[in-house]
């Protein structure tokens, strides 16, 4: 059985003691009889090992088994033959290497961590540390081991409730991260490389961390507690011993960089996946971006705070309401509204079928504009389809059903496709794609070839060109300078 260790993060313990004792002022520290600095670092120091106690209990183990299918030239990567003098050779005969190998399959093992959130035997965790397992074994601290079941899983948040079948079970205590402050004592528990149990201590170095790219909600608490591969899953607390965040990801090759998904928003998900296996969400409708300086400039706007909606869906309450894109929202039930992730958290705090007061800017003017929420479907997007002429460095042809169907696309009434963007030309450096639907130009609408043509020979590349383009299910408006 491995062995159990604790290790307590020596350079942010050390950092932050020197700071009580010198960084205060010399004199000041200086004043202090040698029995009381001693007092003061025993006394933190044994309220980090209370914390331990407290809450190493209620941490898991979690093992995850998959079967992975693979063929043999996979093992050298996917692409291994490709455009190699190999699979010319084998086409010779007919086949290529892809079409004729093998398949054999092997057991992938992983490892993370989870916390235990009820009596009942669910376990909080990452999404991505059991999505796909065949099997999956929980050890707790006590050493008993357990097959769980997958209760319910959050992709958009990187969340799963686990649930095992156990009696005598310790259970973690959930804290406020609303009340979080930056520089506060963060305590990461887990079991980062294998070794079991592991404490780390720092503080919480930012809060409201987004734009990271993990393609979930980004809403992240930001730690310099040491969290490494393993740790995945397991609880950040306060020193008081509470869950303040699901510790989720770390920056490569960054260190003393961790992030942890805020327990308040784990608590909204936890109970829907314990209730209803899956997480119901209040929909606006609507896909949003954030506010660049040029983006804001076209819009002229005097700051860039607000989300751009960037697609209405048909047949949602936005669409209903009359919201369009091109709207900006700058609050909703009267709560300002910075950027995207402030109205993403503003929203899910709201129920489904709530009817919701949104302030937007439209053509610089000031619009409120009520809004009924609907169930967030599980994939909120439409496709799109494109085709092209020979025009500034790219190929673009009028929608139509045959590139509906060759790219898939629905849910789009107008626009022109790109089908080829060409080497070192203008399409290129403004960041087209072949596939993309140019919907507008400068906000005027683009339906037909002589539309786009007239509205590029009408554009001005020094002074900007405001775009919005549909890319793979998405709506975005997209600006170019020179």
């Amino acid at each position: 059985m491995k062995r159990k260790i604790v290790v307590i993060s020596g350079i942010s313990v050390l950092a932050l003691l020197f700071g009580l004792f010198f960084c205060a002022g010399k004199d000041k520290a200086n004043s202090l009889p040698k029995n009381d600095k001693l007092l003061t670092a025993r006394s933190l120091g044994q309220a980090f090992v209370e914390v331990a106690k407290k809450v190493q209990p209620c941490v898991v183990n979690i093992t995850t088994e998959k079967t992975i299918t693979m063929r043999p030239w996979e093992r050298f990567g996917e692409d291994f033959f490709k455009g190699s003098p190999f699979e010319e050779f084998f086409r010779g005969f007919g086949f290529t290497p892809r079409e004729k190998g093998k398949e054999y399959r092997h057991k992938q093992r992983s490892a993370g961590s989870g916390v235990i959130v009820d009596p009942e035997g669910y376990i909080l965790t990452n999404n991505h540390v059991i999505e796909g397992a065949d099997k999956i074994k929980v050890r707790l601290n006590d050493g008993r081991e357990f097959i769980a079941t997958v209760k319910g899983q959050d992709p958009r948040t990187d969340l799963a409730v686990l649930h095992i079948k156990a009696k005598d079970l310790p259970v973690a205590t959930l804290g406020d991260s609303d009340k979080l402050e930056v520089g506060e004592w963060a305590i990461a528990i887990g079991n980062p490389f294998g070794l079991e149990h592991t404490v780390t201590v720092g503080v919480i170095s930012a809060k409201g961390r987004s734009g990271l790219g993990t393609g979930t909600y980004e809403d992240f608490i930001q730690t310099d507690a040491s969290i490494n591969p393993g740790n995945s899953g397991g609880p950040l607390v306060n020193i008081d011993g509470e869950v303040i965040g699901i510790n989720a990801m770390i920056i490569q090759p960054g260190t003393g960089i961790g992030f942890a998904i805020p327990i308040n928003m784990a608590k909204q998900i936890l109970n829907d996946l314990i209730k209803k296996g899956k997480v119901v969400r209040p929909w606006l409708g609507i896909s949003v971006q954030d506010l660049s300086p040029e983006l804001a400039e076209h819009f002229k706007l005097k700051e860039k705070e607000g989300a751009l909606i960037s697609q209405v869906y048909p047949g949602t309450g936005a669409e209903k309401a009359g919201l369009a894109t091109g709207d900006i929202i700058k609050s909703v039930d009267d709560k300002p509204i910075k950027n995207v992730s402030e109205l993403i958290k503003e929203i899910q705090k709201k129920k489904v079928g709530q009817k919701v007061k949104i302030e937007v800017l439209r053509d610089g003017k000031p619009m409120t504009i009520e809004v009924t929420t609907s169930e967030m479907p599980e994939k909120a997007e439409l496709q799109k389809e494109y085709e092209s002429e020979e025009k500034f460095g790219a190929r673009i042809q009028e929608l139509n059903p045959q590139l509906a169907a060759r790219y898939k696309i629905s849910g789009i009434k107008h626009g022109v496709v790109v089908i080829e963007v060409m080497e070192g030309g203008l399409a290129e450096e403004i960041g087209l794609q072949e596939g993309d639907v140019i919907l507008e130009i400068n906000r005027k609408k683009i339906e037909k070839i002589k539309d786009f043509e007239k509205a590029m020979k009408e554009a001005k590349v020094e002074k900007g060109i405001l775009f919005h383009i549909h890319r793979r299910g998405s709506s975005f408006y997209l600006t170019f300078k020179k």
